[in-house]
């Protein structure tokens, strides 16, 4: 906003091309016209910014697993890369708010045998069944690959974690879930881990499930 005195046509109130002449207060006030690109620009850049912390809410719980299952690259770090992977890949805007892809989300990313023929099937009233191939013959796939399991509540808005029940060898696992997900709709994610390698397979998606 500008003030000035007056011109060649004296004092004027409207609009002039691109700005606004009023009076206020008996001085003479001069407003640039807001610009539609500008505001379409700003609210781009609010809802980047809400699309961040959206994934951040959804990714800080298991913040410290992806620190060990994803990997750093130059300046970024494991989560930076796990944020990054799930910004561009595993996030939709309906219009009115954001909503995960939960086939596209990841709990490992790496070179590893990712786990083979999966089964997922209840067990009672507090477990479920996991069963896989056990392809320990093939290529970076080993016996002792230990077996690392993601499960999320959406209702509940809560993780539960399975590690190191089983190998890769066993080919299967029973998932006993805590209490306070009986009932519960949860998404399961699987992979394999190999502490000595160092090495972490691409996490696979394993569907919904009531426990």
């Amino acid at each position: 906003m500008e003030t000035y005195n007056n011109g060649v046509l004296g004092d004027f109130s409207g609009q002039v091309g691109p700005v606004i002449g009023s009076h206020w207060r008996g001085i003479n006030v001069l407003q640039a016209i807001p610009n539609k690109i500008s505001k379409a620009l700003r609210s781009a850049d609010q809802l980047e910014r809400d699309k961040f912390k959206f994934m951040l809410q959804f990714l800080s719980p298991i913040k410290g697993l992806l620190t060990e299952t994803f990997s750093a690259t130059g300046n970024k770090t494991p989560f930076d890369n796990a944020m990054s992977y799930h910004l561009k890949e595993a996030v939709s805007y309906t219009g009115t708010a954001f909503e995960i892809d939960y086939s596209k989300v990841l709990i490992g990313m790496g070179g590893l045998s990712g786990i083979a023929h999966s089964m997922v099937h209840g067990a009672g009233t507090t477990a479920l069944t996991l069963a896989w191939l056990n392809n320990s013959q093939q290529g970076l796939a080993y016996p002792t690959d230990a077996l690392l399991v993601v499960a999320y509540a959406p209702r509940l808005n809560d993780f539960d974690f399975f590690m190191a029940y089983n190998m890769r060898e066993a080919g299967t696992s029973a998932l006993d879930f805590m209490e306070i997900f009986h009932g519960e709709t949860v998404h399961l994610w699987a992979t394999f881990t190999n502490i000595d390698l160092a090495l972490t397979a691409t996490s696979r998606y394993l569907g919904s499930y009531v426990v």
